[in-house]
């Protein structure tokens, strides 16, 4: 057996328990690996790697031990004398990064093992769970040796496909991490290359940031003002690329003060502020422990430095409204622009919340797009907007669109605009919206490829997941059965009748830290019987962050999200409940609220492609597959009728989808 190798030799500094841990560690593999020679001569030629690095957070596995043609993940709990499920869990998801995402691991059987050096004894059942993963085993100091050869004489099998140490161990490795883990990655100083994969023919999120800071330093250098359009399909990395843009200031000589990262969305801001927060507070925990300090930190100070950096959309504009100078800010980051408000909206939210606005905030009739030039041309000198624009999301009321943007750009003749061809044309990822009717005859505009994402991070298995859905929502079943036939291969998509099926199939997908949970249109409130209540209340960081073991979280299949909840927010594995708010008729969708104690008709065209619009967004949550369930019905319940829910069956059915 080759001898025992570190991937950096920086370990033994970050780990606070230092020599100790590290010792009894070494103390531990040696034995059992002794043990494990002599029933396995072959293992002389396995490869151990202690500490190997995987570029998402920062992560470490403590041992790899490179089996033949089986991997074997190692997590080691020092004096640990029991068998803790978050800790098997992060063996998992150690597994699954490399599964998913490590090249010379991929189609590899990896066993993961929880090692508690004091636990007692385990009876453990070895069995394939997902891709090529294995349940996690359990050992302790004395059985770890035993573990490592039953599971190797089971699946042990070709020994020609002997996996090389050295081409492993630099192997190409490419995550597609969920937005709250890339924010969290950012703000803990590692680059946006690092946590992202590539794709050959695709603009990747590197090559945009650097045109967008390209631009940023000539709007400096020549004193323009200038306005970035950001495009991409769902799930490429729009948000990702705003935030990276904030964190790549050293490029552009920015601070934290001249630039910010804003959204509209509440959810969105809630969830990545609450994480950054609790990341924020244990490090400075940590910090606290190791200086003997006697100032403790407090939480409140962490979610006040969070809440600095990533802020609310509509809290700044009311903060313009009510100076005449400029910003602090001379680079603004506007995620999902093309949910600002009308200004009949703006105008009308103003006189709704008068009465009770401490600051007198003036109430003003113009759309949050013309605020937003407003407020940024105040700048004597250069100023730049970075507006990340996402296709067929719009579903509040109010919510002006694209469009919008194009005809307040007309009032600021001196804005220079760069934007991707998608957003001059019209295509399937801006759901066919343009900036303009026709390019304005006085304005400088720039088209560049490089301000489009082609291909999704969030559904990482399946690239045209998009597509599919926007093949069902445009009602082509074809189309959509075509694509489902490729996805399906990598990707599952499953439907059912049942919700307990649904919940069932949904708790078999968790392994690690892979995240499942229910959602719902917010008009399904026919749902209710199936104990599905679009009503409840929901806190989104708790559901969104919270383990397995809280019934606040998603896990715990109780509480349903809405589209308001999930916009711009993503898990592994969702199941989608669809109601009759949106239904088949006569071969076409058909549009219904439900009110009182029957459902109506939806006659105006905005709010039939909100319905359509909240759909859209529901199946674009799950990054690694779905179920969908469509209710029976009951023939006594004029409300939930069997012709409302078989059509809908039927036709998702025709869209390529399984039953279960």
């Amino acid at each position: 057996m080759t001898a025992l190798t570190k991937r950096s030799t920086e370990f033994v500094s970050q780990w606070s328990m230092g020599i100790t841990s590290w010792a009894s560690s070494i103390e531990i593999y040696k034995k059992s690996f002794e043990e494990v020679l002599k029933v396995i001569p072959d293992a002389a030629s396995w490869r151990i790697l202690l500490e190997y690095e995987i570029p998402r957070l920062g992560k470490r596995i403590d041992a790899v031990v490179l089996a033949h043609e089986l991997i074997f993940v190692i997590e080691y709990k020092y004096e640990r004398s029991n068998y803790e499920l978050a800790d098997m869990r992060q063996a998992e998801d150690y597994s699954l990064d490399l599964s998913d995402f490590h090249l010379e691991s991929r189609n590899k059987i990896i066993i993961p093992i929880l090692l508690a050096s004091k636990a007692a004894p385990f009876e453990n059942i070895s069995q394939i769970k997902v891709d090529g993963i294995t349940s996690c085993q359990r050992a302790n100091r004395n059985t770890l040796s035993k573990i490592v050869i039953d599971n190797y004489n089971t699946y042990h099998s070709n020994i020609s496909e002997i996996i090389d140490g050295y081409e492993w161990e630099n192997s190409e490795y490419h995550p597609t991490p969920t937005i709250v883990q890339a924010a969290r990655a950012l703000f803990a100083g590692q680059k946006v290359e690092a946590i992202t994969k590539s794709h050959a023919g695709a603009t990747n999120l590197k090559v945009t940031t650097k045109y967008l800071i390209e631009k940023i330093n000539i709007a400096k250098a020549e004193n323009k003002k200038m306005v970035c359009f950001v495009t991409g399909v769902p799930g490429a990395g729009k948000t990702l690329v705003g935030l990276n843009i904030i964190h790549e200031k050293e490029k552009f000589g920015g601070d934290d003060f001249n630039t910010a990262y804003f959204s509209g969305n509440g959810p969105l801001i809630k969830v990545l502020r609450e994480s950054l927060a609790r990341d924020n507070y244990n490090t400075k925990l940590r910090q606290h422990a190791n200086q003997s300090s006697t100032i403790r930190p407090t939480k409140e100070e962490s979610h006040h430095e969070v809440q600095t950096k990533i802020q609310n959309l509509h809290t700044f504009i009311k903060d313009g409204i009510r100076r005449d100078t400029p910003p602090t800010e001379r680079i603004v980051v506007f995620d999902e622009a093309q949910r600002c408000w009308t200004a009949q909206h703006f105008y009308n939210k103003g006189k709704q919340n008068a009465n009770r606005d401490t600051k007198n905030t003036p109430v003003v009739e113009k759309s949050e797009a013309e605020l937003l030039f407003e407020f940024m041309n105040r700048h004597e000198s250069w100023s730049v907007i970075i507006a990340l624009v996402g296709g067929g999301q719009e579903i509040n009321t109010g919510e002006a669109g694209i469009a919008e943007w194009g005809n307040a750009l007309k009032k600021f003749p001196n804005w220079e605009i760069h934007i991707s061809p998608q957003l001059l044309t019209g295509d399937s990822t801006t759901a066919g919206k343009t900036l303009f009717t026709e390019i304005p005859s006085h304005h400088a505009v720039y088209k560049n490829d490089d301000l489009h994402l082609k291909v999704s991070q969030r559904s990482f298995r399946a690239s045209n997941l998009n597509e599919w859905v926007n093949a069902i929502i445009d009602n082509e079943p074809v189309k959509a059965l075509n694509l489902a036939e490729s996805i399906r291969q990598v990707y599952p998509l499953k439907i059912t009748r049942d919700i307990d099926t649904a919940k069932f199939w949904l708790k078999s997908q968790i392994l690690g830290t892979k995240r499942i949970g229910l959602v719902a249109s917010s008009g399904a409130l026919r749902l209710r019987p199936y104990g599905i209540n679009v009503k409840e209340s929901i806190d989104e960081a708790n559901w969104f962050l919270n383990d397995e073991k809280d019934v606040r979280s998603s896990y715990y299949l109780e509480i349903v999200a809405t589209e308001f909840a999930v916009q711009g927010l993503e898990l592994d594995w969702m199941g989608v409940c669809w109601d009759a708010d949106l239904r088949r008729e006569d071969g076409h969708w058909g549009f219904k609220d439900f009110s009182g104690t029957k459902w109506n008709q939806v006659s105006k065209q905005d709010a039939q492609q909100f319905l359509l619009n909240t759909y859209r967004v529901l199946l674009t949550r799950a990054r690694e597959g779905m179920v969908i369930f469509v209710p029976l019905g009951d023939v006594q319940d004029e409300t939930r009728q069997p012709s409302f829910y078989d059509p809908i069956y039927k036709y998702l059915k025709s869209c390529g989808l399984e039953d279960i």
